[in-house]
């Protein structure tokens, strides 16, 4: 690769310098002369990062049969790290061995699922704390899938089923995954209102289970907490004085994906009461956009008022309508909504953090434009459009930062020695396109991808490579500095 800037993920300044990968390798770097017969990728104008690692993906979901994995290849991400919001494969063993027999585009880790633990222990009869046996059963099943590779514990205590959970429980299982070297993951229990009391109950968990602890795509999503971003750094920093391990991810967005039910935390669904304070919370009906609707797709596209207005009904009586198709008794339907929710002072606050990384949140073939563009976005608004943080930084919180968190330990640096996973981006044209409309619309400015040495993304054109490896836990997850 000759004629580039090498930004190698440390946060040091950028120098020029060529690089040799041989086979999945990076072998040399500096000043370079090609040898006989080696293809060669003029890279003037171009940086040369490592590849960018997602700390919270969704892309595992329909990868082995999409393996290219054509959304995140062309985003620049290298590795993906799945199994998140307490949802995972089960066995993680069996799904490794699929993954590695298949082949796929991306390097994959992944966590342990909570609620798919408690699924296994509880089945449907989940609403309510576990028994006694339940929880031993829980705790056996995630030394399991610890020794089987995951990362940690994940949890989403917005969903079904933990939603049901103590602190308790989560506390013991997390116990569990520190012993084997794990960190705690989770979507917390309340991104709005009570959001500062939830990451509290996350740094609770990580100082009784006596492991490290990240915040899943850290956000302040209500008009009670709007304002408050400092408030929870200088949380996460007391913390980390304390003796222990607090970070975050955050994706480059003021709005949300996820069920229409997480706008409250409130089960009490025909309480008009309800919506009327949840959609105050979020600044009205306009901010709420149905992106996925099964049982009418004509409403799919339009926010909840643009759907009350053609229907003649007000937006709650809508909100209510589609809760009980998609999530009341017999119900069969899905649903999704995006949210504005989120205000620029904070997310900038978050993403200018040293202690916060970036992901996605995103899967192959997502309605919120995140999961097409969230690292380009990074990269062109805010490290060169309106800048909130230097280039370095910003590759350095996409690919070093996260590889050290994780206890990638040959990848994440553009070194000698390292994994041949390398992004190549022009950082003056560098920027998503993905739209709430058009959510899969590549980005530009990424024209060539490496994962493990072989060329995914070649002059902007997907290949059909599929050099991907799974990559379970060795030893202890750390703090994330190098």
């Amino acid at each position: 690769i000759r004629g580039g800037v090498v930004i190698d993920g440390t946060g040091v300044k950028r120098r020029q310098a060529d690089v040799r990968v041989e086979g999945d390798r990076i072998i040399a770097l500096g000043r370079l002369k090609p040898r006989p017969g080696e293809r060669v990728i003029e890279a003037a104008g171009l940086v040369v990062a490592p590849g960018f690692i997602d700390t919270h993906s969704h892309a595992d979901g329909g990868l082995l049969e999409t393996p290219t994995a054509d959304t995140q290849i062309r985003q620049g991400i290298t590795t993906a790290i799945v199994g998140q919001d307490g949802g995972s494969h089960f066995p993680l063993k069996t799904y490794f061995a699929d993954l590695e027999a298949r082949h796929v585009a991306l390097n994959i880790a992944s966590f342990v699922g909570h609620g798919t633990v408690r699924t296994q222990a509880t089945g449907s009869d989940f609403k309510r704390p576990v028994t006694a046996g339940e929880l031993d059963k829980m705790r056996g099943l995630v030394a399991q899938e610890m020794e089987a590779g995951g990362l940690g514990l994940s949890s989403g205590l917005e969903y079904d089923p933990g939603y049901y959970s103590t602190t308790e429980e989560l506390i013991a299982l997390a116990q569990v995954a520190g012993a084997q070297g794990g960190m705690y993951i989770s979507h917390v229990r309340d991104e709005g209102d009570e959001a500062l009391t939830s990451f509290r109950e996350l740094i609770r968990i990580a100082r009784e289970g006596h492991l490290p602890a990240q915040i899943s795509h850290i956000k302040l999503a209500t008009a009670k907490v709007w304002g408050k971003a400092n408030d929870v750094l200088q949380m996460m920093a007391t913390a980390n004085q304390s003796g222990l391990d607090i970070s975050a991810d955050i994706y480059p967005y003021l709005y949300w994906q996820s069920t229409i039910t997480v706008l409250t935390l409130s089960r009490d669904w025909e309480n008009r009461a309800v919506w009327e304070k949840a959609l105050a919370d979020v600044g009205g009906a306009e901010h709420v956009l149905l992106s996925n609707y099964t049982p009418d797709k004509s409403w799919a596209g339009k926010t909840i008022a643009q759907i009350a207005a053609t229907t003649q009904q007000d937006a709650i009586a809508v909100i209510q309508e589609i809760v009980r198709k998609t999530h009341g008794a017999g119900a069969t339907g899905g649903e999704s909504v995006v949210v504005t929710a989120m205000t620029e002072p904070d997310l900038r606050a978050f993403i200018a953090a040293p202690r916060v990384m970036f992901c996605s949140d995103g899967g192959l073939r997502g309605t919120h434009p995140r999961g097409a563009g969230s690292f380009p976005r990074v990269l062109g608004r805010y490290a060169r459009e309106t800048p909130t943080l230097t280039l370095e930084q910003a590759v350095y919180k996409m690919t070093g930062l996260p590889a050290a968190r994780m206890n990638f330990r040959d990848r994440g640096v553009v070194k000698v020695g390292n994994k041949a996973d390398l992004t190549l981006f022009d950082p003056k044209t560098v920027l998503d396109t993905a739209t709430t409309a058009d959510p899969q619309s590549p980005p530009v400015g990424i024209p060539y991808v490496l994962v493990n040495g072989m060329l995914a993304l070649d002059n902007g054109k997907i290949t059909g490579a599929c050099p991907g490896q799974v990559l379970r836990r060795v030893g202890r997850l750390g703090r994330g500095r190098r």
